[in-house]
Order: structure tokens, then C-alpha cells, then sequence
């Protein structure tokens, strides 16, 4: 059993908000796929576990209570996909995704420790999240978009708020924001590519965030007969995932981007504006100065 204590801090007006969040290891030597963590503040814990590290999940306490749950990919390349879902029986629901949802390489699943979830409120928070989820940079797995908000009585929403912001923190510990990332105009350099594109990228905490109002294209309708066809499918596919989600919009032959998007290298937003398979370091100018650096 190892532990770690983390803090963070963040600032709401003028006041400095300090949280300590502790993480606990069930298995030392399997540290990177399997760990328990939460604000000892707050009832709401956090289990994270890989694909391969599930069965060691379903022996910890409560791992078979009411949650809600997200199924991440962690490609430092491909776009961010996520699942959100929600379980009566915690991780014995998540078991059978193992097979049948490929993507996702692991997953975190939020219980409380003194089983206040029930099944209105796992219906609410996993309500809630897609609605979050879907204004951000990942791409929604979800086919249930959950239209219609649960029925929750307004004495019990003030509760359901507090779980929500503390689900929030927890996969921000983890480096999932939710949140759109803003641009400080005094503070951060912009990246632009030739006066070809109608398009700006900035560099914000180790991210890659293309601007809202940038212009994408799809993919060549060559690079289909590419002896690799992947660069065709992939872009068209994300366009399309990006359209449904509202996170772009295409009209009148143009495809504006909505939100700030978020990437972890800057090739795919490169490839995202020109529609050919590009190197991203080269082709927003004065990157590459910055890698350099």
C-alpha cells in the first residue's frame, strides 16, 4: 500500500482555494494502471484502473456501488475520446465494455463513500456530464445523448451540484479539464499558418488549443486511394464526430470551428485545417522555435 498527498490550488476572485487530494495504491508494483484517490473533505472517491487492472477493482470497497463513470483514451496523438455511463453495480456494468468498446484504454468511476448515490442520481450526474462533456474538446462515444433532464426535485439539486463539482476536481487532478480553455490575448503567443487558412492555434499548459472561428477541411479526396487510407477515414470521421457533438458547424461550404479544441500535439489540428497530412511543428510558424527552446 503506497500513498501520495497532492495539492492544488485554484482562485475564485481573489481568494487562493488550497484542496489536498489523497491517493492510495492497492498495489504498489502496479501503481500506473490501478489507484484509489479523493478530497478526504468530500464523499466522493475516485477509482482508476486500466483494461488489464479491472479485476483487481471489483475486490476494493465500495467498487460495486451506485456510479458514474468515464472510458478514456490516452493516445498522445489520436483525438480525446470518452464514455460517460452509469452503473447500479459499479464496475461489474464497466466489465462488459471490455470487449465490446474498444477505444478505451482506461477508465475512472466516481462512488461515494457513504452510498448517497442512488439511481436518480447517478441518472443525473451521468445527464449532466455528457452535457459537459459534449462542450469540450472530447469526442462523445455516447449514442444515448440523454435529451431530457432526470426529474430531480429542487431540494435535492444543491446536493447534486456539490457532486458534480467535486467529480469535476477529481478528473481535473487527473488532467481531464472540462472546462474551455480561454485565451489571454496579454499573455499567450499565437501560432498561424499561411494566409492560405483561415486559422489560429495557441499554446496553453502543455496544450495545443485551436481558436474558435478557425476554418478545417477534409481530408483530400486523393489521400481515399492512399496506400494508407487511415488519414481519409480518421478526419473525415472526427469532422463528422465534431458536427454532431456542436462543437463545429458546416455551412455554406465552409466548416467553422465553435469552441477552442484542445490537442496534445499540434499535427492534428495542422491536418484538421488543411485536409492534407501535415507536420504540425512546421506549419504553424514559430512553433518549431518554440520546441526548440
Amino acid at each position: 500500500m503506497n500513498r501520495e498527498i497532492v495539492k492544488f490550488c485554484s482562485k475564485k476572485g481573489m481568494i487562493i482555494i488550497e484542496k489536498t487530494v489523497t491517493y492510495l495504491y492497492p498495489d504498489a508494483k502496479n501503481a500506473s494502471n490501478l489507484k484509489m484517490y479523493q478530497d478526504r473533505t468530500n464523499q466522493i472517491k475516485a477509482l482508476y484502473f486500466t483494461k488489464e487492472s479491472i479485476k483487481e477493482i471489483e475486490k476494493l470497497p465500495s467498487s460495486n456501488s451506485y456510479a458514474v463513470y468515464f472510458l478514456f483514451n490516452n493516445s498522445e496523438i489520436d483525438e480525446k475520446r470518452v464514455y460517460i455511463g452509469q452503473s447500479m453495480n459499479g464496475v461489474r456494468r464497466i466489465s462488459e465494455h471490455v470487449k465490446n468498446k474498444e477505444f478505451w484504454t482506461y477508465c475512472i468511476m466516481f462512488v461515494s463513500d457513504n452510498n448517497s448515490f442512488d439511481k436518480l442520481t447517478i441518472d443525473y450526474l451521468e445527464y449532466k456530464f455528457i452535457k459537459k462533456f459534449k462542450k469540450s474538446s472530447y469526442v462523445l462515444i455516447n449514442k444515448d445523448l440523454r435529451n431530457q433532464e432526470p426529474n430531480v426535485s429542487i431540494y435535492d439539486k444543491p446536493k447534486l451540484t456539490v457532486f458534480i463539482e467535486q467529480i469535476e476536481f477529481l478528473l481535473n487532478a487527473e488532467g481531464i479539464t472540462i472546462s474551455e480553455f480561454i485565451a489571454d490575448n496579454d499573455e499567450l503567443a499565437y501560432y498561424y499558418p499561411s494566409k492560405k487558412y483561415k486559422a489560429k492555434l495557441f499554446v496553453k499548459d502543455g496544450k495545443f488549443i485551436l481558436e474558435k472561428e478557425s476554418e478545417l477541411k477534409r481530408p483530400l479526396e486523393s489521400s481515399k486511394t492512399w496506400k494508407n487510407d487511415r488519414h481519409y477515414k480518421r478526419f473525415n470521421k472526427l469532422i463528422d464526430d465534431y458536427i454532431e457533438d456542436e462543437k463545429v458547424i458546416e455551412e455554406n461550404g465552409k466548416i467553422i470551428v465553435l469552441i477552442n479544441l484542445v490537442f496534445n500535439a499540434p499535427s492534428t489540428p495542422a491536418n484538421l485545417i488543411t485536409g492534407y497530412s501535415e507536420n504540425g511543428w512546421l506549419f504553424f510558424k514559430g512553433l518549431n522555435e518554440l520546441r526548440n527552446n
